[in-house]
This record gives structure tokens, sequence and C-alpha cells, in this order.
């Protein structure tokens, strides 16, 4: 006969201590679906925001309605500049198995008209971060980089290649903190894993982004800004849910120090995503050519070493990206379908 002590030993030894994660930027598009992604995974979230005006606060309000009351998850609303506030949050939750760091000013055009607020935001704000995480022995740091870092290389684009020259503050911003976290784990052993977004498409994109231009353009009748030839600009679009799991693989594998592309090796001329948008919607759309600094004619992975490292399988087509973000998008309110935004 087993004793009670025995029976709560054995109990107390089975039962699975929860993760948990720390997501920056958790209000944004890749943020919020990820923290969506990990809560429904059964993690624990803590999810940091300062809900700035980069794009209507409103949006970000929205994208987290689904799960803000969920019981494993905790929000904090803290700019990552703040050093105190940062320490303090780290302070009252002492730990965390990764972190996942999305916060940024993104956009390539809108660095260069302000180059200031990308450099302390990004470069500083992470290292506010990253400090913190070394201070409290986080089992792995995650930090969401760019395409854009490639500048002018030759496609398609390999983790190898120079990136010392990139075309804008905001991508210099991105190398700047990959060289810093490289140092980081040489220095105090902080593993790291840093991927090289390209072009996410997936349920909340941000609403100043192609697609959801495009389809309110052919909705709507808003005309479509273009800023490149139609047909030789070419964008690597890829499903955001292959992304979510890559990242997922990557913190339980707590790699060393790692830079990994994810994209889809398949570049879509912008002329053919317009037309696969008509298609779905069923409207022409207008458009208007505007010039736009900083911009890269082409993006295109090669991710290699994400299927080699993390089983990275993209095989979401570019028409079922744009018929899962058409069904996602009519199911919301007027006002965030109407709405309308520049940068």
């Amino acid at each position: 006969m087993v004793s009670e002590e025995k029976k709560t030993q054995t109990t107390h030894i089975s039962t699975k201590i929860m993760k948990k994660v720390l997501v920056t930027g958790a209000a944004g598009y890749i943020g919020s679906n990820l923290t969506e992604y990990l809560l429904n995974k059964g993690y624990y979230v803590v999810g940091l925001d300062n809900f700035n005006e980069y794009y209507d606060p409103k949006i970000k309000r929205f994208n987290i309605e689904s799960f803000k009351d969920h019981e494993n998850f905790k929000l904090y609303e803290t700019d990552i500049c703040d050093k105190s506030a940062v320490s303090n949050m780290f302070n009252e939750e002492k730990r965390f198995d990764s972190i996942v760091h999305l916060a940024a000013w993104a956009g390539v055009t809108y660095s260069v008209k302000n180059p200031d607020i990308y450099v302390d935001v990004n470069i500083t704000g992470s290292h506010n971060l990253i400090t913190q995480a070394v201070k409290y022995g986080v089992g792995s740091f995650i930090f969401a980089s760019t395409s854009s870092i490639y500048g002018d290389n030759k496609t398609p684009f390999v983790e190898t290649m120079n990136t010392d020259m990139p075309n804008a503050p905001y991508p210099a911003t991105k190398k700047a903190v990959e060289v810093l976290l490289y140092t980081y784990h040489k220095n105090f052993d902080l593993k790291t894993t840093i991927f090289r977004f390209f072009n996410p498409l997936g349920p909340k994109v941000r609403p100043d982004l192609a697609l959801p231009k495009l389809i309110r353009a052919s909705l709507y009748g808003y005309e479509f800004p273009i800023y490149m030839n139609p047909e030789s600009s070419k964008r690597d679009y890829t499903y955001i849910v292959h992304m979510m799991e890559a990242i997922e693989g990557a913190m339980n594998k707590q790699f060393d120090y790692e830079i990994i592309n994810l994209g889809n090796s398949n570049p879509v001329s912008l002329i053919d995503l317009m037309n696969s948008v008509e298609k779905v919607v069923g409207n022409p759309i207008k458009t208007k050519e505007l010039p736009l600094p900083g911009q890269m004619q082409i993006t295109y992975a090669n991710v290699d070493k994400a299927k080699e490292l993390l089983d990275y399988n993209p095989k979401t087509s570019l028409d079922e990206m744009i018929d899962i973000y058409y069904k996602w998008f009519l199911d919301q309110p007027e006002w965030y379908r109407k709405i309308k935004l520049e940068k």
C-alpha cells in the first residue's frame, strides 16, 4: 500500500511545469499571433507592449482582445526604452524560459525620415532587455530581425552573406542588435536565435502593409500606392503560422547562437499579388505611383538552414494565404475593415 506522503511526492514529480515566455511587442501583428499561438499550446505568456502610435493603438488593443483576459496571460504596458520599468518587470516575474523579442519600430521608409526613434527603441530598448535576460538567466533569447538587412545582395539571400550595408536605418538597427547579441552570447553565454523574417502574411497583418491595402483598395475603391515597378518588385510572402512553429522550435532547442531565415523561397511580384487579390475579392484595383526611398527590389529567402534545424516547411501557397486573410478580414468590424492609414 502506497503511503499518502509517497502519493504526494509522485503527484508532484509528474506535474508538468508550465513554460513561461516573455513576448515583447505582444499587441503587434506578429506578437499577437504568437501570443495566441503559445497560449493555445499551453504556455504561460507575459506580454509587453507600449501601444505606441506608429499605427493606431486602437488596432493594437483590438489585436489582443481575444486573449487579454486569458488566465495564462499577463500584460505589461511598458516601453522597452524605460530601463527602470523593464528592470522592475523582470524583478517581479523572476523567471522566463524564453524571451521572444518582437518590439521595434518597423518600416524602411519611415526610418529614413525618422532615424532617431529607430536607434533609441530598436538598439537601446533591445539592450535593456538583453542585459536583464543575462541577469536573470533566461533560457533562450529569440530576436526578430528582418529580410531588409540583406540590402542589395544577390538573391536568394543566405544567412552567411555580408549584411553590413543595409539600405535604411531600420535594417541597420536590426543588424546592430544582431551583433550586440553575438557579443552577449560570447561573453555571457546567452543562448540566442535570430530570425530574419520575410513578409509574413496572416490574420491581423499590419494595416499599412501591402495585402490589407490591396484588399481595401479592391473592396472600397481606395487607391493603392505603387512605389516600384510592379512586375520586377518581388516579395517572399510567408504564412505566419509556419513562422510561429519555427519560433516554438527554437524556444525548445535553445541554440547557442544561430541566424535563420524564415521565408518561403518563392518571391512573388507585386503585379501577381494584385492579380491574386482581384481574383479573390472580385474587383479591380486602382493605383497611384509614389516615390519611396530605401526599398529593396526583391526579397528571396534561402530557407535550407531552417529546414535542417527546425524541420521548417512553408507549404502554404500565396492564394491560400490571401484566402485565409480575406475570410478573416470580412469577419472584422466595419471600423477595422475601412480604416485608412498612410506611412
